[in-house]
Protein backbone atom coordinates (compact mmCIF):
# COMPACT_ATOMS: atom_id res chain seq x y z
CA UNK A 1 0.00 0.00 0.00
CA UNK A 2 1.36 3.41 -0.98
CA UNK A 3 2.25 6.07 1.58
CA UNK A 4 -0.45 8.43 0.23
CA UNK A 5 -3.17 5.81 0.67
CA UNK A 6 -1.87 4.98 4.14
CA UNK A 7 -2.06 8.64 5.16
CA UNK A 8 -5.63 8.94 3.91
CA UNK A 9 -6.66 5.83 5.86
CA UNK A 10 -5.11 7.36 9.00
CA UNK A 11 -6.98 10.61 8.33
CA UNK A 12 -10.23 8.66 8.08
CA UNK A 13 -9.54 6.53 11.16
CA UNK A 14 -8.74 9.38 13.56
CA UNK A 15 -12.32 10.82 13.44
CA UNK A 16 -13.59 7.47 14.77
CA UNK A 17 -12.17 8.61 18.12
CA UNK A 18 -14.32 11.74 18.03
CA UNK A 19 -17.41 9.64 17.31
CA UNK A 20 -16.61 7.34 20.24
CA UNK A 21 -15.88 10.20 22.64
CA UNK A 22 -19.14 11.95 21.71
CA UNK A 23 -21.02 8.69 22.17
CA UNK A 24 -19.64 7.72 25.57
CA UNK A 25 -20.17 11.26 26.90
CA UNK A 26 -23.74 11.62 25.56
CA UNK A 27 -26.61 11.73 28.05
CA UNK A 28 -27.07 10.11 30.52
CA UNK A 29 -23.35 9.36 30.84
CA UNK A 30 -21.29 10.15 33.92
CA UNK A 31 -18.43 10.67 31.45
CA UNK A 32 -20.06 13.87 30.13
CA UNK A 33 -16.79 15.78 30.69
CA UNK A 34 -15.21 13.92 27.76
CA UNK A 35 -17.23 16.25 25.52
CA UNK A 36 -14.67 18.95 26.31
CA UNK A 37 -11.98 17.08 24.32
CA UNK A 38 -14.16 14.98 21.99
CA UNK A 39 -13.63 17.13 18.88
CA UNK A 40 -9.84 17.28 19.07
CA UNK A 41 -9.22 14.12 16.96
CA UNK A 42 -11.54 15.50 14.26
CA UNK A 43 -9.76 18.88 14.30
CA UNK A 44 -6.39 17.16 13.99
CA UNK A 45 -7.69 15.07 11.09
CA UNK A 46 -9.22 18.14 9.42
CA UNK A 47 -5.84 19.91 9.36
CA UNK A 48 -4.34 16.76 7.88
CA UNK A 49 -6.57 17.15 4.82
CA UNK A 50 -4.94 20.42 3.78
CA UNK A 51 -2.05 18.69 2.01
CA UNK A 52 -4.33 16.25 0.17
CA UNK A 53 -5.74 16.74 -3.32
CA UNK A 54 -9.41 16.65 -2.29
CA UNK A 55 -9.57 18.16 1.20
CA UNK A 56 -13.30 18.90 1.07
CA UNK A 57 -14.21 15.36 0.12
CA UNK A 58 -11.91 13.89 2.77
CA UNK A 59 -13.31 16.20 5.46
CA UNK A 60 -16.85 15.29 4.39
CA UNK A 61 -15.95 11.62 4.89
CA UNK A 62 -14.39 12.45 8.26
CA UNK A 63 -17.57 14.18 9.41
CA UNK A 64 -19.68 11.32 8.12
CA UNK A 65 -17.57 8.81 10.05
CA UNK A 66 -17.92 10.85 13.25
CA UNK A 67 -21.69 11.11 12.94
CA UNK A 68 -22.29 7.49 11.91
CA UNK A 69 -20.16 6.15 14.78
CA UNK A 70 -21.87 8.54 17.22
CA UNK A 71 -25.46 7.86 16.17
CA UNK A 72 -25.01 4.11 15.76
CA UNK A 73 -23.42 3.91 19.20
CA UNK A 74 -26.19 5.81 21.00
CA UNK A 75 -29.04 4.46 18.85
CA UNK A 76 -28.11 0.87 18.04
CA UNK A 77 -30.95 -0.34 20.29
CA UNK A 78 -33.46 1.12 17.80
CA UNK A 79 -32.07 -1.05 15.01
CA UNK A 80 -32.38 -4.09 17.27
CA UNK A 81 -36.16 -3.67 17.22
CA UNK A 82 -36.64 -2.10 13.77
CA UNK A 83 -36.11 -2.97 10.14
CA UNK A 84 -33.15 -1.66 8.19
CA UNK A 85 -35.39 0.94 6.57
CA UNK A 86 -34.80 3.03 9.67
CA UNK A 87 -31.33 3.76 8.33
CA UNK A 88 -33.05 6.46 6.26
CA UNK A 89 -33.00 8.36 9.53
CA UNK A 90 -29.34 9.06 8.86
CA UNK A 91 -30.57 11.89 6.66
CA UNK A 92 -30.11 13.86 9.90
CA UNK A 93 -26.38 14.02 9.14
CA UNK A 94 -26.92 16.13 5.99
CA UNK A 95 -27.15 19.53 7.75
CA UNK A 96 -23.86 18.78 9.51
CA UNK A 97 -22.15 17.89 6.24
CA UNK A 98 -23.53 20.85 4.32
CA UNK A 99 -22.80 23.52 6.93
CA UNK A 100 -19.55 22.26 8.44
CA UNK A 101 -17.57 21.38 5.28
CA UNK A 102 -16.63 25.07 4.62
CA UNK A 103 -14.56 24.92 7.81
CA UNK A 104 -11.79 23.23 5.79
CA UNK A 105 -11.88 26.08 3.28
CA UNK A 106 -11.36 28.62 6.08
CA UNK A 107 -8.41 26.80 7.64
CA UNK A 108 -6.91 26.22 4.19
CA UNK A 109 -7.00 29.98 3.61
CA UNK A 110 -5.54 30.63 7.06
CA UNK A 111 -8.68 32.47 8.14
CA UNK A 112 -8.43 33.14 11.88
CA UNK A 113 -12.22 32.98 12.14
CA UNK A 114 -12.31 29.30 11.10
CA UNK A 115 -12.99 28.06 14.68
CA UNK A 116 -15.76 30.65 15.01
CA UNK A 117 -17.32 29.35 11.80
CA UNK A 118 -17.21 25.73 12.98
CA UNK A 119 -18.79 26.58 16.34
CA UNK A 120 -21.48 28.73 14.72
CA UNK A 121 -22.28 26.07 12.12
CA UNK A 122 -22.63 23.35 14.78
CA UNK A 123 -24.97 25.58 16.81
CA UNK A 124 -27.03 26.27 13.71
CA UNK A 125 -27.37 22.55 13.00
CA UNK A 126 -28.56 21.97 16.57
CA UNK A 127 -31.13 24.71 16.03
CA UNK A 128 -32.25 23.05 12.79
CA UNK A 129 -32.49 19.71 14.59
CA UNK A 130 -35.02 21.22 16.99
CA UNK A 131 -37.40 22.13 14.16
CA UNK A 132 -36.83 19.38 11.59
CA UNK A 133 -39.22 16.44 11.32
CA UNK A 134 -36.25 14.06 11.30
CA UNK A 135 -33.96 15.94 13.64
CA UNK A 136 -32.53 14.34 16.79
CA UNK A 137 -32.03 17.13 19.38
CA UNK A 138 -31.90 14.41 22.03
CA UNK A 139 -28.11 14.46 21.68
CA UNK A 140 -27.44 18.18 21.39
CA UNK A 141 -24.15 18.71 23.22
CA UNK A 142 -25.55 21.00 25.89
CA UNK A 143 -28.00 18.33 27.03
CA UNK A 144 -25.18 16.01 28.12
CA UNK A 145 -24.16 18.45 30.88
CA UNK A 146 -27.50 17.88 32.60
CA UNK A 147 -25.72 14.99 34.32
CA UNK A 148 -24.33 17.60 36.73
CA UNK A 149 -26.88 20.37 37.35
CA UNK A 150 -24.53 22.21 39.72
CA UNK A 151 -22.27 23.31 36.83
CA UNK A 152 -24.99 24.54 34.43
CA UNK A 153 -27.07 26.89 36.58
CA UNK A 154 -26.36 29.63 34.04
CA UNK A 155 -28.60 27.78 31.57
CA UNK A 156 -31.30 30.12 32.88
CA UNK A 157 -29.48 32.81 30.87
CA UNK A 158 -28.31 30.83 27.82
CA UNK A 159 -30.34 27.64 27.56
CA UNK A 160 -28.69 24.35 26.60
CA UNK A 161 -27.15 26.06 23.56
CA UNK A 162 -24.85 27.82 26.01
CA UNK A 163 -23.56 24.41 27.05
CA UNK A 164 -22.88 23.49 23.42
CA UNK A 165 -20.99 26.77 22.95
CA UNK A 166 -18.95 26.08 26.11
CA UNK A 167 -18.03 22.56 25.01
CA UNK A 168 -16.97 23.62 21.51
CA UNK A 169 -14.99 26.63 22.76
CA UNK A 170 -13.00 24.43 25.18
CA UNK A 171 -12.26 21.93 22.39
CA UNK A 172 -10.80 24.62 20.13
CA UNK A 173 -8.81 26.26 22.94
CA UNK A 174 -7.28 22.92 23.99
CA UNK A 175 -6.56 22.09 20.33
CA UNK A 176 -4.84 25.45 19.82
CA UNK A 177 -2.81 24.97 23.02
CA UNK A 178 -1.73 21.53 21.86
CA UNK A 179 -0.55 22.92 18.53
CA UNK A 180 1.47 25.61 20.29
CA UNK A 181 3.16 23.07 22.54
CA UNK A 182 3.95 20.70 19.67
CA UNK A 183 5.35 23.53 17.53
CA UNK A 184 7.43 24.93 20.40
CA UNK A 185 5.76 28.31 20.24
CA UNK A 186 6.37 30.82 23.01
CA UNK A 187 3.75 32.54 25.15
CA UNK A 188 1.73 29.33 25.44
CA UNK A 189 1.20 30.27 29.09
CA UNK A 190 -1.51 32.71 28.01
CA UNK A 191 -3.28 29.91 26.20
CA UNK A 192 -3.14 27.74 29.32
CA UNK A 193 -4.69 30.61 31.26
CA UNK A 194 -7.41 30.97 28.60
CA UNK A 195 -8.26 27.27 28.71
CA UNK A 196 -8.32 27.30 32.50
CA UNK A 197 -10.44 30.45 32.66
CA UNK A 198 -13.01 29.42 30.08
CA UNK A 199 -13.32 25.99 31.67
CA UNK A 200 -13.37 26.93 35.35
CA UNK A 201 -15.05 30.36 35.55
CA UNK A 202 -18.48 29.20 34.25
CA UNK A 203 -18.41 26.31 36.75
CA UNK A 204 -17.53 28.60 39.66
CA UNK A 205 -20.29 31.04 38.68
CA UNK A 206 -22.74 28.16 38.39
CA UNK A 207 -21.88 26.69 41.80
CA UNK A 208 -22.27 30.13 43.39
CA UNK A 209 -25.71 30.50 41.78
CA UNK A 210 -26.64 26.99 42.89
CA UNK A 211 -25.66 27.57 46.52
CA UNK A 212 -27.44 30.92 46.73
CA UNK A 213 -30.55 30.17 44.68
CA UNK A 214 -33.87 30.27 46.51
CA UNK A 215 -36.96 28.75 44.96
CA UNK A 216 -39.65 31.21 43.93
CA UNK A 217 -43.41 31.09 44.35
CA UNK A 218 -45.98 29.51 46.59
CA UNK A 219 -46.13 25.75 47.03
CA UNK A 220 -48.80 23.25 45.99
CA UNK A 221 -49.14 19.56 46.72
CA UNK A 222 -48.76 17.32 43.69
CA UNK A 223 -49.32 13.56 43.59
CA UNK A 224 -47.59 11.52 40.87
CA UNK A 225 -49.08 8.12 40.11
CA UNK A 226 -46.47 5.55 38.99
CA UNK A 227 -48.76 2.78 37.68
CA UNK A 228 -46.22 0.43 36.03
CA UNK A 229 -48.88 -1.16 33.82
CA UNK A 230 -47.36 -3.47 31.22
CA UNK A 231 -47.82 -2.01 27.72
CA UNK A 232 -48.07 -5.27 25.85
CA UNK A 233 -50.20 -7.48 28.09
CA UNK A 234 -52.20 -5.09 30.29
CA UNK A 235 -52.42 -1.42 29.40
CA UNK A 236 -53.88 -1.65 25.89
CA UNK A 237 -55.85 -4.85 26.47
CA UNK A 238 -58.09 -4.27 29.47
CA UNK A 239 -61.27 -2.19 29.71
CA UNK A 240 -60.66 1.55 30.12
CA UNK A 241 -62.78 1.68 33.30
CA UNK A 242 -60.83 -1.20 34.82
CA UNK A 243 -57.61 0.62 33.93
CA UNK A 244 -58.85 3.84 35.54
CA UNK A 245 -59.81 1.91 38.69
CA UNK A 246 -56.20 0.66 38.91
CA UNK A 247 -55.05 4.29 38.99
CA UNK A 248 -57.76 5.27 41.47
CA UNK A 249 -56.77 2.45 43.82
CA UNK A 250 -53.27 3.96 44.06
CA UNK A 251 -54.53 7.53 44.07
CA UNK A 252 -57.45 7.69 46.50
CA UNK A 253 -55.66 6.71 49.75
CA UNK A 254 -53.12 9.49 49.13
CA UNK A 255 -55.52 12.33 48.42
CA UNK A 256 -55.95 15.10 50.96
CA UNK A 257 -57.65 18.48 50.97
CA UNK A 258 -54.22 19.96 50.17
CA UNK A 259 -53.72 17.93 46.98
CA UNK A 260 -53.98 20.28 44.00
CA UNK A 261 -52.84 18.02 41.16
CA UNK A 262 -52.70 14.32 40.40
CA UNK A 263 -50.40 13.42 37.49
CA UNK A 264 -50.75 10.27 35.38
CA UNK A 265 -48.28 9.20 32.64
CA UNK A 266 -48.48 9.40 28.87
CA UNK A 267 -51.51 7.59 27.32
CA UNK A 268 -52.69 6.53 30.78
CA UNK A 269 -56.22 6.86 29.37
CA UNK A 270 -55.89 4.59 26.36
CA UNK A 271 -59.19 5.68 24.82
CA UNK A 272 -60.51 9.12 25.68
CA UNK A 273 -63.00 9.02 22.81
CA UNK A 274 -63.96 11.86 20.49
CA UNK A 275 -63.05 15.41 21.47
CA UNK A 276 -66.51 16.56 20.40
CA UNK A 277 -68.01 14.29 23.11
CA UNK A 278 -65.88 15.50 26.02
CA UNK A 279 -68.78 17.25 27.78
CA UNK A 280 -70.49 13.86 28.22
CA UNK A 281 -67.46 11.56 28.43
CA UNK A 282 -68.26 8.69 30.81
CA UNK A 283 -64.59 8.00 31.65
CA UNK A 284 -64.07 11.57 32.83
CA UNK A 285 -67.36 11.47 34.73
CA UNK A 286 -66.23 8.25 36.45
CA UNK A 287 -63.11 10.03 37.73
CA UNK A 288 -65.13 13.04 38.91
CA UNK A 289 -67.55 10.84 40.82
CA UNK A 290 -64.77 8.91 42.55
CA UNK A 291 -63.00 12.13 43.65
CA UNK A 292 -66.05 14.33 44.31
CA UNK A 293 -65.00 14.97 47.93
CA UNK A 294 -61.94 16.88 46.64
CA UNK A 295 -63.50 19.74 44.65
CA UNK A 296 -60.23 21.61 43.94
CA UNK A 297 -58.44 18.51 42.61
CA UNK A 298 -57.08 18.62 39.04
CA UNK A 299 -56.07 15.53 37.09
CA UNK A 300 -53.29 15.89 34.52
CA UNK A 301 -53.16 12.75 32.40
CA UNK A 302 -51.95 11.45 29.09
CA UNK A 303 -54.63 10.14 26.74
CA UNK A 304 -55.25 8.83 23.24
CA UNK A 305 -58.11 10.74 21.69
CA UNK A 306 -59.74 11.34 18.30
CA UNK A 307 -61.08 14.24 16.25
CA UNK A 308 -63.21 14.10 13.11
CA UNK A 309 -61.91 15.99 10.06
CA UNK A 310 -64.52 18.10 8.27
CA UNK A 311 -63.89 18.69 4.55
CA UNK A 312 -60.96 16.28 4.50
CA UNK A 313 -60.74 16.70 0.72
CA UNK A 314 -59.16 20.12 1.27
CA UNK A 315 -56.06 18.43 2.71
CA UNK A 316 -53.62 17.74 -0.11
CA UNK A 317 -52.73 14.03 -0.49
CA UNK A 318 -54.75 13.21 2.63
CA UNK A 319 -55.00 9.54 1.65
CA UNK A 320 -51.20 9.26 1.67
CA UNK A 321 -50.80 10.72 5.17
CA UNK A 322 -50.64 7.81 7.66
CA UNK A 323 -51.98 9.97 10.52
CA UNK A 324 -55.31 10.48 8.72
CA UNK A 325 -57.61 7.48 8.91
CA UNK A 326 -61.14 6.49 8.03
CA UNK A 327 -63.60 4.98 10.50
CA UNK A 328 -66.01 2.50 8.97
CA UNK A 329 -68.07 2.57 12.16
CA UNK A 330 -68.56 6.34 12.22
CA UNK A 331 -68.17 6.94 8.47
CA UNK A 332 -65.71 9.75 8.99
CA UNK A 333 -62.07 10.65 8.43
CA UNK A 334 -60.28 11.47 11.67
CA UNK A 335 -57.04 12.36 13.46
CA UNK A 336 -55.58 10.35 16.33
CA UNK A 337 -53.88 12.42 19.00
CA UNK A 338 -51.39 11.67 21.74
CA UNK A 339 -52.67 14.25 24.19
CA UNK A 340 -52.46 15.65 27.71
CA UNK A 341 -55.74 16.44 29.47
CA UNK A 342 -56.67 18.51 32.50
CA UNK A 343 -59.83 17.21 34.19
CA UNK A 344 -61.39 18.95 37.17
CA UNK A 345 -64.78 19.00 38.83
CA UNK A 346 -66.22 22.33 37.72
CA UNK A 347 -64.51 23.07 34.41
CA UNK A 348 -64.64 21.66 30.92
CA UNK A 349 -61.84 19.22 30.11
CA UNK A 350 -58.84 20.95 28.55
CA UNK A 351 -56.65 19.26 25.95
CA UNK A 352 -53.15 19.84 24.66
CA UNK A 353 -52.00 17.65 21.75
CA UNK A 354 -48.42 16.43 21.56
CA UNK A 355 -46.42 18.52 19.08
CA UNK A 356 -43.03 16.82 19.35
CA UNK A 357 -43.85 13.43 17.84
CA UNK A 358 -41.21 10.70 17.61
CA UNK A 359 -40.04 10.29 13.97
CA UNK A 360 -40.89 6.90 12.45
CA UNK A 361 -42.58 5.74 15.64
CA UNK A 362 -45.46 8.16 16.15
CA UNK A 363 -45.56 9.75 12.71
CA UNK A 364 -44.04 9.37 9.25
CA UNK A 365 -41.77 12.35 8.44
CA UNK A 366 -42.53 14.06 5.12
CA UNK A 367 -44.93 11.22 4.16
CA UNK A 368 -45.45 12.39 0.57
CA UNK A 369 -41.69 12.59 -0.06
CA UNK A 370 -39.94 9.93 2.00
CA UNK A 371 -40.92 6.23 1.90
CA UNK A 372 -43.22 4.98 4.64
CA UNK A 373 -41.39 2.83 7.20
CA UNK A 374 -43.03 0.47 9.68
CA UNK A 375 -42.65 1.98 13.14
CA UNK A 376 -41.07 0.60 16.29
CA UNK A 377 -43.71 -0.63 18.73
CA UNK A 378 -47.40 -0.10 18.01
CA UNK A 379 -48.40 1.78 14.86
CA UNK A 380 -50.38 4.66 16.39
CA UNK A 381 -49.43 7.26 13.73
CA UNK A 382 -50.46 10.34 15.68
CA UNK A 383 -51.14 13.79 14.26
CA UNK A 384 -50.53 17.34 15.40
CA UNK A 385 -53.36 19.80 16.06
CA UNK A 386 -53.40 23.10 14.22
CA UNK A 387 -54.97 25.13 17.04
CA UNK A 388 -53.21 23.73 20.06
CA UNK A 389 -53.26 24.81 23.69
CA UNK A 390 -49.95 25.68 25.36
CA UNK A 391 -50.98 25.91 29.03
CA UNK A 392 -53.82 24.66 31.21
CA UNK A 393 -55.74 27.24 33.26
CA UNK A 394 -57.52 26.07 36.42
CA UNK A 395 -60.64 27.48 38.01
CA UNK A 396 -58.44 29.35 40.52
CA UNK A 397 -56.56 30.91 37.56
CA UNK A 398 -53.41 28.86 38.17
CA UNK A 399 -51.50 27.93 35.01
CA UNK A 400 -49.52 24.75 34.36
CA UNK A 401 -48.09 23.13 31.23
CA UNK A 402 -48.00 19.43 30.37
CA UNK A 403 -45.53 17.92 27.92
CA UNK A 404 -45.43 14.40 26.56
CA UNK A 405 -42.34 12.18 26.39
CA UNK A 406 -40.15 13.19 23.41
CA UNK A 407 -41.26 16.82 23.73
CA UNK A 408 -38.83 17.18 26.63
CA UNK A 409 -35.99 17.48 24.05
CA UNK A 410 -37.58 20.64 22.57
CA UNK A 411 -36.61 23.58 24.72
CA UNK A 412 -38.72 26.02 22.69
CA UNK A 413 -41.96 24.32 23.80
CA UNK A 414 -41.02 24.86 27.44
CA UNK A 415 -39.96 28.49 27.20
CA UNK A 416 -43.07 29.31 25.17
CA UNK A 417 -45.19 27.80 27.96
CA UNK A 418 -43.29 29.81 30.57
CA UNK A 419 -43.99 32.95 28.53
CA UNK A 420 -47.69 32.04 28.54
CA UNK A 421 -47.66 31.95 32.34
CA UNK A 422 -47.06 28.27 33.19
CA UNK A 423 -45.87 28.16 36.82
CA UNK A 424 -44.75 24.52 36.77
CA UNK A 425 -44.30 21.75 34.23
CA UNK A 426 -45.66 18.22 34.10
CA UNK A 427 -43.75 15.74 31.91
CA UNK A 428 -45.74 12.61 31.01
CA UNK A 429 -43.92 9.52 29.74
CA UNK A 430 -44.56 5.90 28.80
CA UNK A 431 -41.10 4.32 28.77
CA UNK A 432 -42.40 0.75 28.92
CA UNK A 433 -41.76 0.30 25.19
CA UNK A 434 -38.00 0.55 25.64
CA UNK A 435 -35.73 -2.21 26.89
CA UNK A 436 -32.63 -0.02 27.11
CA UNK A 437 -32.20 1.08 30.77
CA UNK A 438 -30.55 4.32 29.61
CA UNK A 439 -33.77 5.67 28.09
CA UNK A 440 -35.56 6.63 31.35
CA UNK A 441 -32.34 8.24 32.61
CA UNK A 442 -32.07 10.27 29.40
CA UNK A 443 -35.58 11.65 29.74
CA UNK A 444 -35.01 12.49 33.40
CA UNK A 445 -31.79 14.33 32.57
CA UNK A 446 -33.57 16.35 29.90
CA UNK A 447 -36.22 17.36 32.46
CA UNK A 448 -33.38 18.54 34.71
CA UNK A 449 -32.14 20.82 31.90
CA UNK A 450 -35.63 22.21 31.22
CA UNK A 451 -36.13 22.91 34.95
CA UNK A 452 -32.94 24.99 35.14
CA UNK A 453 -33.54 26.86 31.88
CA UNK A 454 -36.95 28.09 33.00
CA UNK A 455 -36.62 27.83 36.81
CA UNK A 456 -39.74 25.71 36.95
CA UNK A 457 -40.48 22.75 39.20
CA UNK A 458 -41.22 19.59 37.23
CA UNK A 459 -43.40 16.60 38.07
CA UNK A 460 -41.93 13.84 35.87
CA UNK A 461 -44.51 11.05 35.64
CA UNK A 462 -43.59 7.76 33.96
CA UNK A 463 -45.07 4.38 33.28
CA UNK A 464 -42.44 1.62 33.62
CA UNK A 465 -39.62 4.18 33.77
CA UNK A 466 -38.48 6.77 36.32
CA UNK A 467 -41.00 9.08 38.03
CA UNK A 468 -39.54 12.05 39.88
CA UNK A 469 -39.91 15.54 41.27
CA UNK A 470 -37.32 18.10 40.13
CA UNK A 471 -36.96 21.47 41.81
CA UNK A 472 -36.11 24.83 40.24
CA UNK A 473 -32.37 24.22 40.72
CA UNK A 474 -32.57 21.03 38.66
CA UNK A 475 -32.19 18.72 41.67
CA UNK A 476 -34.08 15.44 41.67
CA UNK A 477 -35.67 15.68 45.12
CA UNK A 478 -37.72 12.46 44.95
CA UNK A 479 -37.81 9.57 42.50
CA UNK A 480 -38.88 5.99 41.93
CA UNK A 481 -38.07 3.51 39.18
CA UNK A 482 -39.94 0.61 40.71
CA UNK A 483 -41.63 -1.86 38.36
CA UNK A 484 -44.46 -2.23 40.89
CA UNK A 485 -47.30 0.34 41.15
CA UNK A 486 -46.59 3.26 43.44
CA UNK A 487 -46.70 7.03 43.88
CA UNK A 488 -44.73 10.13 44.83
CA UNK A 489 -46.17 13.10 46.72
CA UNK A 490 -44.45 16.43 47.15
CA UNK A 491 -45.10 20.13 47.67
CA UNK A 492 -43.48 21.98 44.76
CA UNK A 493 -42.89 25.68 44.19
CA UNK A 494 -44.92 27.52 41.54
CA UNK A 495 -42.89 30.24 39.83
CA UNK A 496 -44.45 33.04 37.78
CA UNK A 497 -41.25 34.95 36.95
CA UNK A 498 -39.45 34.32 33.67
CA UNK A 499 -35.74 33.69 33.19
CA UNK A 500 -33.64 35.45 30.56
CA UNK A 501 -33.79 32.28 28.47
CA UNK A 502 -37.57 31.98 28.84
CA UNK A 503 -37.94 35.59 27.76
CA UNK A 504 -35.55 35.65 24.79
CA UNK A 505 -35.43 32.02 23.72
CA UNK A 506 -32.54 30.42 21.84
CA UNK A 507 -30.77 33.67 21.00
CA UNK A 508 -27.43 31.84 20.84
CA UNK A 509 -28.72 29.76 17.92
CA UNK A 510 -29.96 32.90 16.17
CA UNK A 511 -26.66 34.68 16.82
CA UNK A 512 -24.85 31.65 15.38
CA UNK A 513 -26.80 32.01 12.13
CA UNK A 514 -25.75 35.65 11.91
CA UNK A 515 -22.14 34.86 12.79
CA UNK A 516 -21.91 32.06 10.25
CA UNK A 517 -23.33 34.35 7.56
CA UNK A 518 -21.02 37.24 8.51
CA UNK A 519 -17.98 34.95 8.44
CA UNK A 520 -18.92 33.78 4.97
CA UNK A 521 -19.65 37.31 3.71
CA UNK A 522 -16.44 38.65 5.25
CA UNK A 523 -14.38 35.99 3.51
CA UNK A 524 -16.13 36.72 0.19
CA UNK A 525 -15.48 40.47 0.53
CA UNK A 526 -11.84 39.85 1.46
CA UNK A 527 -11.38 37.59 -1.55
CA UNK A 528 -12.97 40.13 -3.93
CA UNK A 529 -10.88 42.95 -2.47
CA UNK A 530 -7.68 40.96 -2.96
CA UNK A 531 -8.65 40.17 -6.55
CA UNK A 532 -9.43 43.83 -7.26
CA UNK A 533 -6.13 45.05 -5.79
CA UNK A 534 -4.18 42.43 -7.74
CA UNK A 535 -5.84 43.47 -11.00
CA UNK A 536 -4.96 47.13 -10.44
CA UNK A 537 -1.35 46.28 -9.73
Amino acid sequence: MGKAKTNIIVLLFIPVLTGILLAVSALPSKLYFLNFIAFIPLLIAAEGTLKRKKPFLIFALQLLIVLVVFYLWVGHWVLQTANLGFLIGFIIVLPFLILLIPYVYFIKKGNKFAPLYFISAWLVVELIQSFSQIGLPFYNLGHSLGANPKIIQWYEFTGAAGGTLWILAINFLVFSLGKSLVNGQRKWEKQVASVFGVFVVPMVISILIFNNFKEKGTTEEVLIIHPSTDNRDVKYRINIYELLDIYLAIMQPQLTDKTEYVVLPETAITNAGWISDYNRNLVFQHFREKTAQFPKLKLITGAITYEAIPNVEKIKNYKKIPGIRYSEKYHTWYYTYNAALQIEQSQATQIRVKEGLVPYQEFAPYPTVLPYISPVGIDFQFSKRENNREVFRSENNKKKAAFICYEVVLGNLFYNAARKGAEAFFVLLNEGWYNDPKVPKQFLQLSVVRAIENRRSIAHSSNMGISAFINQRGEVIASTKSKTPGFLKQEIAMNKSKTIYSTIGNYIGIAAICMMALTGIGNFVKKKSSTLISSKL
